[in-house]
């Protein structure tokens, strides 16, 4: 009796069937649309940024890989950054404004002047009682995040050879490019759109991730435990570089890789290739190859330039105020300890004596 009571029981609860979830599939950006972006870069206040700091044939340069585009219909001289995946296909098409120090301009109540292609062509056509191209009412429909990629994926098939950068704004990757060329450099555009489905088509590569700096450091702690959750599916390093040398002024701002780049000269960041274009440290006897120079300081009069091992480790080397390499002198590690608390080893960079620091990267 007992077992025929369960079981009328249990015919009687009500069953519950979870509706299946159905996945739209992705939709692109016409290529029509990108292309008729990509005029009017004397008023693009970015473009004219970049020709500011590296001169008109570095910035087509900049503009042509890529692919950065003009949109004056909400704000004048505003930059579209496209989000192209690495099967060429438009993700997505980010809208910025600039002032003339290449950031971004905020609105009276703080908040940035950043929004996306469509929907301007949206408001656009509505605003004329225009009915929504095909596409564009397609591409909305799919909802989600549209910018379901990194920021510069296109550039992975160039160079299968190099490793990886990846900062959080567009901005800072097309800047850092230029200063470090050793990386393909990407951006995931915000701290937190670095996951596993935007970094898959990063698979075995060497990716080095440059988080901006923050108040309590948590940007930097969020991209530590990013690389270890995505460790199955690349070599992740997190830099510790910008947290080492940054004030806490500069961390209240938020500043990141490209305001301490932008610093400096980027022709200081190209050294004289020595016999067989080959960078090599040599420390305690045995010899590194430098990957490429990861950010520049200057403390108590000297510049100390970081460069990035091919280990994963960070070299310290130290230069006078001209840019050249401190002059080897007996005692003199002593003097430099003494002004900036660094013991700084004697070594050699492309055979030439130096001083220099090893640090392990994060």
């Amino acid at each position: 009796m007992a077992q025929l009571k369960r079981a009328e029981e249990y015919r009687e609860r009500p069953v519950y069937y979870k509706k299946p979830e159905i996945r739209k599939l992705p939709s692109y950006i016409p290529l029509e649309v990108l292309k008729k972006s990509q005029q009017g870069y004397d008023a693009n206040h970015f473009t004219v940024y970049l020709h500011s700091l590296f001169g008109t044939n570095i910035t087509h340069e900049l503009i042509q890989r890529y692919q950065i585009g003009t949109s004056g219909s909400r704000w004048p001289g505003a930059t579209v950054f496209w989000w192209i995946d690495v099967a060429g296909k438009i993700r997505a098409g980010q809208v910025k404004q600039f002032d003339h120090t290449g950031h971004t301009v905020k609105s009276v109540h703080n908040h940035s002047h950043t929004t996306w292609i469509h929907s301007i062509l949206k408001h656009n056509h509505e605003s004329k009682g225009e009915h929504l191209p095909s596409w564009l009412s397609t591409y909305l429909d799919q909802g989600g995040n549209y910018a379901s990629c990194l920021f510069g994926e296109h550039l992975l098939k160039e160079d299968t050879g190099k490793p990886i950068a990846i900062v959080e704004a567009p901005a800072t990757a097309i800047v850092a490019g230029v200063y470090l060329p050793g990386f393909v450099w990407l951006a995931a555009g915000s701290l937190s759109y670095l996951t596993a489905a935007r970094t898959q088509v990063l698979s075995g590569r060497q990716v080095y991730l440059f988080p901006d700096l923050s108040a309590d450091g948590r940007a930097f702690e969020l991209w530590c435990n990013k690389a270890r959750e995505l460790a199955s599916i690349a070599t992740f390093t997190v830099s510790d570089l910008l947290e080492r040398s940054a004030s806490t002024e500069e961390r209240l701002k938020g500043l990141d890789l490209r305001d301490f780049l932008t610093r400096f000269d980027y022709q200081l960041f190209q050294p004289a290739p020595p016999e067989g274009n080959k960078h090599t440290l040599i420390i305690d006897g045995q010899e590194y190859e430098i990957n490429a120079i990861a950010t520049v300081s200057e403390i108590e009069g000297y510049k100390i330039v970081s460069y990035l091992l091919r280990n994963a480790k960070v070299c310290d080397v130290l230069y006078n105020a001209a840019g050249e390499l401190a002059d080897i002198q007996e005692d003199f590690s002593q003097v430099i300890c003494t002004c900036i608390g660094k013991v700084f080893k004697r070594g050699k960079l492309n055979g030439v004596d130096c001083f220099l620091l090893l640090l392990k990267n994060s």
